[in-house]
């Protein structure tokens, strides 16, 4: 398991991943002409039912010298409706208890000890949504982002690309033009 969160945090700080994971489109739904059919046998997926996964993110890091103590960071993360669980991150859950983004630590492997944590200082944190997932691209964009700008106005961070440059407002806009087409919503 922890290999596979260094990877989702390693990929995280890529807005574009350049090796895709392959993930099985939502069925295609009938269309209303064939709800008295009868339903036939599944044909095998094709390349055009695959869907590359993406993962988009941004940084929330201290400014200058200054760490974030752990208590806080977890009571700021808890007030935006996240929660410690798999892979040892924090989730926003989907009402279908998938993850809609995630919140890892910025230092590798990301993952965060929940016994120590309170104790612990933080210099910054990776935010990060898996598309497909279980609402659209723009919804996860959102929430990730709505999250990210609380945090960083509890915490006194500085928001950051995946590259770690300064978030713009323009770059924020053009990251959400980017996830709002990709429309896949897995199943």
């Amino acid at each position: 398991a922890s290999a596979h969160t260094s990877l989702a945090v390693e990929e995280s700080a890529e807005v574009e991943v350049d090796e895709p994971v392959e993930v099985a489109a939502p069925p295609a739904t009938r269309p209303a002409d064939a709800v008295d059919r009868q339903p036939t046998a599944a044909a095998p997926e094709s390349a055009a039912e695959v869907q590359p996964q993406r993962i988009v993110g941004l940084r929330l890091c201290c400014v200058g010298d200054t760490r974030w103590r752990g208590a806080g960071l977890l009571d700021a993360l808890e007030r935006r409706g996240l929660s410690y669980g798999k892979y040892q991150v924090f989730h926003r859950t989907h009402g279908d208890g998938r993850s809609i983004f995630c919140v890892a630590s910025l230092v590798e492997p990301g993952s965060f000890d929940a016994s120590r944590m309170a104790d612990d200082e933080f210099r910054g944190v990776t935010l990060f949504a898996v598309l497909p997932g279980p609402v659209d691209g723009a919804a996860a964009w959102d929430a990730l982002y709505s999250a990210a700008q609380g945090l960083a106005a509890e915490l006194g961070g500085m928001m950051q690309d995946s590259k770690g440059l300064p978030l713009s407002p323009q770059r924020a806009a053009a990251l959400r033009e980017e996830v709002a087409s990709y429309r896949a919503v897995a199943p």
